[in-house]
């Protein structure tokens, strides 16, 4: 009997990390670093009083785990912007297949992920291992976000490396900016298309400066 009680744990482990990790986020996102704890995820989640504390001993691993998801999940809303950057119906497919998934940070779910992510950056001065994951996760961003650049330009001849680089910065202090005001309850930009505009505004004034 114990062995088979056991064996179920061990199988439904996973996807109970992954609940977890679900409910946390939920708690971080609306009740802040300091509502962020074991007993409060327990029940966010509906489950019993240390069901928390025997997946994620402390704090640290729970926020940990916290960013694994987050993760987990932006990986598959970024492969939302992939597919649209494929869709001929669109001028300018990639770029504006970037901003809907922007726009996407303003409405639920991804605003709670969003308020989520910023209390854990927020971390980032006092945990090196939160850090960590937050450098990892935006090298991950950056990488997909030069590729959409990079489709952007003609392809001949190829873009200069450097010229990449500094409009993939910029993009990126764009859409944190944007991101930011979501979080912060006075949305800057609520239409995909005009975020696009800015974004190719951006990157045509870039390429010229960089051209003179």
């Amino acid at each position: 009997m114990m062995r088979g009680i056991s064996n179920r744990r061990k199988y439904n482990a996973p996807q109970r990390r992954k609940d977890l990790a679900d409910a946390a986020i939920q708690v971080l996102g609306n009740y802040g670093a300091r509502g962020l704890t074991h007993a409060k995820v327990d029940e966010h989640a509906g489950l019993p009083e240390g069901t928390t504390s025997y997946y994620f001993r402390t704090r640290g691993a729970l926020q940990l785990a916290i960013i694994d998801r987050l993760n987990e999940l932006d990986t598959g809303a970024l492969a939302m912007m992939s597919e649209l950057a494929h869709d001929e119906k669109f001028a300018h497919p990639g770029t504006l297949g970037m901003a809907r998934l922007v726009m996407l940070s303003g409405t639920e779910p991804w605003l709670t992920r969003s308020r989520a992510r910023f209390e854990l950056i927020l971390e980032t001065r006092r945990n090196a291992d939160i850090a960590a994951k937050i450098v990892d996760y935006g090298q991950h961003f950056y990488a997909l976000t030069r590729d959409v650049i990079v489709q952007w330009h003609p392809p001949a001849p190829p873009p200069d490396l450097g010229l990449i680089h500094e409009q993939t910065a910029m993009i990126l202090t764009l859409i944190n900016g944007v991101m930011l005001s979501y979080v912060a309850g006075f949305p800057a930009i609520t239409d995909p298309h005009q975020l696009d505009s800015h974004i190719q505004g951006l990157l045509r004034g870039i390429t010229v400066a960089e051209a003179d």
